[in-house]
């Protein structure tokens, strides 16, 4: 059994699976929503070595051309030089237009199979099969893929939707604790974009990540995953109402590319949920009352030491060539409270300094 939500698009709509260990009928899945049968699965070598057994009679004997490309993952083969490998291999095995890219992995290869697929004879068949909480929650969904370049996260890219998510948490029992929250860091985000139900039930169950709780995981990932796929839906390459999304995200990416990806997505996003927070405060946007209330559960986490690490100067000059920014200026997505998020707020670089502060003293 699973959930199953639709991301109703107008020209690329399809369906995420929510389940535990649903992926044994990827087959079916493949002949239910008419997706071609020549396939290439670009997967996690980790992730390949754990599952080969289980893969393997999953996808015996049903398809004419198929092929595993396993990869060593770090944030580095997010890169030219591995895209053009996948291109490559592709060619070598006389892939056609009629194939589909199996993604089976983390949000790195996610991106990179995604990229390959969006670019590959100008686009082909993409099935996006996360394996960590983190890209179960955010980077399956919503058709964003790319590559780093040049000290830049995810500068070049594409949008291009899957033709289908499956979302299967038997991947996610396996995953050590700095992972989950990585994972937790988006969730935390999404909790605060739509309504307090959710922030409630988050504070109030968290914990249970971490003993993997099936019941509070599926329901996690099921409303994290609602939030963005109605967002999405409302503005599938980010207009406007989608860049509520990148909460707390100015900064997470600064302290990311500052550290040269050595720290987790998510936990740069907890770290960069509280920084925008404090921001929101001194702009007068975010009242004090809230700011307390809002800020403890992103608090409360254990994220590293990694912040000692930042150097504020290198962050600001980091933050003025993000991609959002617009005539020079950076741009931010603040809170004023829970479902209500402000879009391309600027700040004066003393009050950036002050949030980064704030954070560092928090979180040490």
């Amino acid at each position: 059994m699973y959930k199953k939500i639709k991301v109703n698009l107008k020209d690329n709509a399809y369906n995420i699976l929510i389940g535990e260990s649903i992926l044994k009928n990827i087959s079916d899945y493949i002949e239910e929503y008419f997706i071609y049968k020549n396939i290439l699965v670009v997967i996690d070598e980790k992730v390949f070595s754990n599952y080969k057994k289980q893969l393997n009679k999953f996808f015996k004997n049903k398809y004419s051309k198929l092929n595993f490309y396993p990869l060593r993952v770090n944030e580095s083969i997010k890169s030219f030089s591995y895209l053009m490998k996948i291109h490559s291999f592709l060619l070598e095995k006389n892939y056609g237009r009629d194939t589909t890219i199996i993604a089976i992995g983390g949000g790195v290869i996610g991106d990179l199979a995604g990229f390959a697929a969006s670019t590959y004879m100008r686009g082909v068949h993409l099935i996006q099969v996360p394996t960590t909480l983190l890209s179960a929650v955010d980077s399956s969904v919503g058709g964003k893929t790319g590559i780093n370049f040049e000290g830049r996260k995810n500068i070049l890219g594409s949008f291009y939707q899957p033709k289908l998510v499956v979302v299967d948490i038997e991947f996610l029992f396996s995953l050590p604790k700095q992972e989950l929250t990585s994972g937790l860091g988006e969730i935390i985000k999404y909790s605060y974009l739509w309504k307090d139900d959710f922030f409630n039930f988050l504070n109030n169950n968290y914990s249970e990540i971490y003993n993997f709780n099936k019941v509070v995981l599926q329901k996690l990932i099921y409303n994290s995953l609602l939030i963005k796929s109605k967002i999405v839906v409302k503005d599938e390459k980010e207009g406007s109402l989608r860049k509520i999304l990148n909460l707390g995200h100015t900064f997470a990416h600064a302290f990311e590319s500052n550290l040269n990806f050595r720290v987790k997505h998510g936990q740069a996003v907890i770290a960069g949920l509280v920084a925008s927070f404090y921001l929101s405060n001194q702009l007068g946007i975010l009242r004090n009352e809230d700011l307390k209330k809002y800020i403890s559960l992103p608090s409360a986490i254990k994220i590293g030491p990694f912040l000692k690490s930042i150097d504020n100067k290198t962050i600001l000059k980091i933050m003025g060539s993000d991609k959002k920014n617009r005539n020079g200026q950076i741009r931010f997505v603040l809170l004023k409270k829970i479902g209500e998020i402000l879009l391309d707020v600027n700040a004066k670089s003393s009050q950036i300094y002050s949030a980064i502060n704030k954070t560092k003293k928090l979180f040490n």
